[in-house]
């Protein structure tokens, strides 16, 4: 078997989910070649698999020193560093680099991707708008793969360019007329613009595409879900906990039509309903129809892993929590609940 042969199938056994045996096969080319930037490249995927960040980032540094023309080390470094937000900054530095190294298309549509939305995270919206000036006019280039024509029109909208960013969603609905996410940026798109009939019929045609698709192998069962839940409010101080105690969290798919139709995301993780804290203290008696309800097919949407899944519980219950206690949006914000 050719190196060329074996570095394909220690891809192939990464992928499979035998980290072990991929492991050993680069172990074995770096053996044949030392400082093979594409061998170093898969050492740098094993290590970040395992969960050994700094080790991976040690090995995309050779590989970015061992081919200074290849982008590919730049943009994976910024990616990793990206998931620290104390290591923002540096990412920045890192997707600036896989940038001016990107030569073939694929790398540099990614480097633009990742470098205007770490510029954006940053509090740079000026520069990521510049970076995303970089791209071809959305008439004179070729058709992008989906989850990068999602990832730009969100990032032009995020900029503030919601004309553009109208243009790319429809395109995308244009050219897939089911495509749930795309008619979600064109609802967010007509809230941007005040244009709330055509939020409406955008995100009730989400919510019908999102009921249509079955939650298939989700990462945690309804009943998880709840244990999640009840840790959660486990975690509360006893006072909190008997105030909330007499609020029901329901586990429901998605929000109900009726709401969305008066206006509500469909895409929203979770919501409170119902009377304040505060409100009925002022009043007196008990809160009515008061409940929290966490969207569970959002919530598996927005998680890569049943970890990050019960951590978006826990987030979205405490967000929730915090708005029957009179908490505005801004009053969660500032205490990382947003």
């Amino acid at each position: 078997m050719s190196f060329d042969d074996e570095l394909e199938r220690a891809w192939d056994l990464l992928e499979a989910g035998d980290e072990p045996g991929a492991r050993r096969l680069a172990e074995k080319l770096y053996g044949d070649d030392p400082g093979h930037p594409d061998v170093l490249l898969i050492q740098a995927a094993c290590c970040r698999q395992t969960g050994a960040v700094e080790d991976a980032l040690k090995l995309l540094e050779q590989a970015a020193q061992a081919d200074l023309n290849w982008a590919a080390p730049e943009i994976w470094t910024a990616e990793i560093l990206s998931e620290n937000p104390e290591r923002r900054s540096e990412a920045l530095q890192h997707a600036a680099a896989a940038l001016d190294r990107a030569e073939e298309e694929e790398e540099f549509l990614e480097a633009v991707a990742l470098k205007a939305g770490l510029e954006i995270d940053v509090g740079k919206p000026t520069a990521a708008r510049k970076t995303l000036a970089e791209l071809p006019p959305l008439q004179a280039g070729a058709a992008l793969p989906p989850a990068l024509a999602l990832d730009f029109a969100h990032l032009f909208l995020e900029v503030g360019d919601v004309d553009e960013a109208m243009q790319r969603f429809a395109a995308m609905v244009d050219a897939d007329g089911g495509d749930a996410d795309a008619w979600h940026g064109l609802g967010l798109c007509a809230e941007a613009r005040n244009e709330e009939a055509e939020k409406r019929r955008a995100w009730l045609r989400v919510l019908a595409l999102d009921a249509e698709k079955p939650l298939t192998s989700p990462l945690l069962s309804e009943g998880q879900m709840a244990d999640v839940a009840e840790a959660t409010l486990r975690e509360l101080p006893p006072r909190v906990r008997d105030l909330i105690a007499h609020v029901p969290i329901l586990i429901v798919d998605l929000p109900a039509r009726d709401e969305v139709d008066k206006g509500l995301d469909p895409r929203l993780l979770g919501l409170f309903a119902g009377s304040p804290y505060p409100d009925v203290s002022a009043m007196g008696g008990q809160p009515q129809l008061t409940q929290i309800l966490l969207f569970r097919k959002n919530l598996e949407r927005a998680a890569h892993s049943a970890e990050e899944l019960g951590e978006q519980i826990r987030i979205t219950l405490l967000h929730e929590t915090g708005h029957f206690f009179g908490m505005s949006e801004e009053d969660l914000a500032e205490v990382g609940l947003d």
